[in-house]
């Protein structure tokens, strides 16, 4: 993505170009074709990790209640 930027900035406009065929606009359409995509992709990948963590949460809270629950079983042996 990175360098799909610096691509753009290279771009050097012609004073004559059209701006609706000009190299910088059809990079720019080509890059926020890309954009689009790649946003699409990070909100899919946004609402798996959510999910991700609320799971992970709820382990953390039943692994600390196992922890307890072991720490005064184990105390009934000392």
């Amino acid at each position: 993505m990175i360098d799909k930027i610096k691509n753009l900035i290279d771009i050097h406009e012609n004073s004559c170009d059209k701006p609706v065929n000009s190299p910088f606009t059809r990079e720019f359409g080509q890059f926020t074709r890309e954009f689009r995509q790649f946003t699409r992709e990070f909100r899919q990948f946004t609402r798996e990790f959510e999910q991700f963590t609320r799971e992970f949460r709820q382990f953390t809270r039943e692994f600390r209640q196992f922890t307890r629950e072991f720490a005064l079983f184990t105390r009934e042996f000392d």
